[in-house]
């Protein structure tokens, strides 16, 4: 079967973070099973800035896709709004992720109006499209609530991660001796809520004064969190490392800490979960959002309410004071995070597909 990816997303992992990974990833896994699948972009860098750089992709892509044939076409967020509801005959299926009508609820002033054109044309995508494929149950209840898609509508097919080179590069690591590093992995953005972890560490250290946190990842929040962890005069109990482009050496970073956090208080799934779990991390999060459909409570990590740097403190404490219940936790999330593997994610994808492939083996 022939497949267009339709994505004027970041292409690589550090500048895209979890949709492009989560992008290739599949492709990878459906190529894996004798399906080519081409991801249509942006030909150039040109013009620089991205926003008008997707636009100007999406304008030239009707042309495109007519002078090509495909027996499947994805469209992924906004890419394919042009093509929505005008293709060939063709199956054509928006891929919502993030669903940006809930992202611009944690932005401000002109990054927010901007946001909020974009939604307009992710709406037009999905209510146009002849299915609409998203990652989670709360992303499926948010299509409705925001682009009024009904919820029978879309499918769900979840992220996914590559065990068997995840583990690889994670074995291939020597797991540090019982410690108090945490781990966050992450795009700086507001929703991310990142302070709340760097405000929780002079609390854990007064309890722990051995605890560490290591940040990584880059963003418009970055500048912000530096100047955060100088008020809060954090020193070398945090580290903030940037964009980190090597995935490798992101991946040995997990086997090195003893807990990983993340207190978003807005994931349409998050794919650092899925890593957290295959590296045998216990984690510390909120439960907001999609995150408890992917960490389950109890049996993978602790969640708490969104936005209590307090009640994340008490959380990051319980685990680093118990490396049994760590342990506990970490064999869980090996277990529970093999459904996620990519190879089973693509047979998912292609279940969901197959009704709109017009009898076209699969």
């Amino acid at each position: 079967m022939r497949i267009a990816f339709l994505d004027s997303w970041l292409q690589n992992n550090a500048d895209g973070s979890g949709t492009a990974a989560a992008i290739g990833g599949l492709r990878a896994a459906l190529q894996a099973r004798g399906h080519t699948v081409s991801r249509l972009a942006p030909p150039t860098d040109w013009p620089p800035m991205l926003t008008p750089r997707r636009l100007l992709f999406n304008l030239q892509l009707p042309a495109l896709l007519r002078s090509l044939r495909y027996d499947l076409v994805v469209g992924f967020d906004i890419d394919g709004f042009g093509w929505s509801g005008r293709s060939d005959g063709t199956p054509y299926l928006a891929s919502i992720k993030g669903v940006i009508a809930e992202e611009l609820r944690h932005e401000r002033g002109q990054i927010r109006r901007q946001l909020w054109a974009l939604s307009r044309l992710e709406r037009h995508n999905a209510r146009n499209a002849d299915a609409v494929l998203t990652t989670s149950a709360y992303c499926r209840a948010a299509i409705a609530r925001h682009y009024g898609v009904p919820e029978q509508h879309t499918r769900l097919v979840p992220e996914g991660i590559d065990l068997e080179r995840w583990r690889r590069i994670v074995g291939s690591a020597q797991r540090a001796q019982a410690g108090a590093t945490i781990l966050c992995v992450a795009r700086q953005y507001p929703r991310k809520h990142i302070a709340d972890l760097l405000r929780a560490l002079p609390i854990i250290r007064q309890t722990i004064p051995q605890a560490r946190a290591v940040v990584v990842g880059d963003g418009p929040e970055h500048s912000a969190l530096r100047r955060l962890a100088d008020e809060l005069k954090l020193g070398s109990s945090v580290q903030l490392l940037g964009s980190l482009p090597d995935d490798e050496q992101v991946a040995r970073l997990y086997r090195q800490a003893d807990v990983f956090c993340l207190p978003s208080v807005q994931e349409g799934f998050g794919i650092v979960f899925l890593e957290a779990l295959a590296s045998g991390l216990p984690i510390v999060a909120t439960n907001a959002a999609a995150i408890p459909e992917v960490v389950p409570h109890g049996q993978a990590g602790l969640l708490v309410r969104p936005g209590d740097s307090a009640a994340l403190a008490a959380a990051l404490v319980a685990l680093l004071r118990n490396p049994d219940q760590r342990a506990a936790y970490g064999r869980f999330g090996m277990e529970y995070v093999q459904q996620y593997d990519w190879a089973r994610v693509a047979e998912r994808f292609l279940s969901q597909v197959a009704p709109y492939l017009l009898n076209k083996p699969i």
